[in-house]
């Protein structure tokens, strides 16, 4: 890839930030745009971070659960590239139904789909979750999947990519594109005008507003997504556990963060708030007072029929999208992809582009 390239990146989420540096370290000549003050401050910020396919019915996407299943070793590249640890919360992870024939049931479709998740009782759920009030009989165990803090994340990924010589730009959302002859020229943001070979639109559920001169609809919803975080009596860190009642991991003694979708209602932080300490005391056993130190709400962008948007605008040669959810999981083979997509190579990572 040319040096003389010049990439703007509109969204410095963690797919943005993933792009910019897997595409700095090609050699690249990358500026990253973000509308807010900093970095990862979107929905990145109330992202649970959950790498994880053990979640997902291989059934309803096969490509997808492909997708998730790669993600591990897409991620453990990302982390070699980078040469040190990313932040993140490493136990494993449990899953259960609502019965033990809806447990077994997914064990089996999982089977089915190539993956070996481990049935495990309820002597060594009760090992891995000693302060669970109500063992359930069976579990499925994941020992590779892990979370993420996500906006750290972002911030580490920026910090390599702006030593490969990335510039960041904070608090100047795009306001328009230039085009000559058909391609992409310049990229407006904030004050800035600034020149481009190649943009690259990761910009979350904005997306589409920026694209909309190019793109009428490019069929991204938004989806409201919250992280609760509370604090109470939890003596050890747990592996990340999603039962029929409660989603949630304990990353450090004394801090439990809990993944909720966002109910309806003019107040809904204050009902998630009272629904994660319901729950949480419900769920565990000895918590002592357990008080709610954050509700983060993010907007996740869900494309039209699920399938990750990334790839060319046809009406702008030059210009990419790249929206998905999960984005989180999808991130390292988003950036691998629009790689190859800007050195007019074949897809490698297993997602396959489309033009819009």
């Amino acid at each position: 890839m040319s040096a003389s390239q010049k990439v703007v990146i509109a969204g410095a989420g963690i797919i943005g930030a993933v792009a910019a540096f897997v595409l700095s370290r090609a050699g690249a000549h990358v500026t990253i745009v973000e509308a807010r003050p900093g970095p990862g401050e979107g929905v990145s910020a109330a992202s649970f971070g959950w790498i994880n396919a053990i979640t997902f019915d291989p059934e309803d996407d096969p490509a997808l659960y492909g997708l998730r299943r790669d993600a591990f070793g897409a991620w453990a590249a990302l982390e070699q590239a980078l040469g040190k640890p990313l932040p993140a919360h490493r136990q494993g992870a449990l899953f259960w139904g609502r019965s033990v024939e809806e447990t077994m049931e997914a064990r089996d479709r999982h089977r089915e789909a190539g993956s070996s998740y481990q049935l495990i009782g309820q002597a060594e759920i009760a090992a891995l979750l000693p302060q669970l009030a109500s063992p359930p009989e069976a579990a499925l165990f994941a020992p590779e999947e892990f979370a993420l803090d996500v906006s750290a994340t972002v911030r580490m990924l920026l910090k390599a990519a702006e030593e490969n010589g990335v510039v960041l730009i904070t608090g100047a959302p795009v306001t328009g594109i230039d085009s000559a002859g058909g391609h992409v020229s310049a990229v407006r943001a904030g004050d800035h005008r600034l020149e481009a070979d190649r943009l690259i639109v990761a910009a979350g559920t904005e997306s589409g507003r920026i694209l909309a001169p190019f793109v009428p609809d490019l069929g991204v919803a938004a989806s409201p997504a919250a992280l609760v975080t509370v604090t109470g009596n939890f003596p050890q860190t747990t592996c990340i556990t999603d039962s029929p009642e409660l989603e949630f991991r304990i990353p450090a003694p004394g801090l439990l963060m809990s993944a909720h979708s966002v109910p309806e209602g003019s107040n809904p932080e204050d009902a998630l708030a009272r629904r994660t300490v319901e729950r949480v005391k419900r769920v565990l056993k000895e918590t002592g007072e357990v008080a709610v130190r954050s509700v983060q709400v993010g907007q996740r962008p869900f494309p039209e029929g699920g399938v990750p948007l990334v790839g060319p605008v046809a009406s702008l040669t030059g210009a990419y999208a790249a929206v998905a959810h999960p984005g989180v999981i999808l991130a390292p083979a988003i950036g691998t992809t629009l790689h190859d997509l800007i050195a007019g190579r074949r897809a490698g990572s297993g997602l396959q582009p489309k033009a819009f």
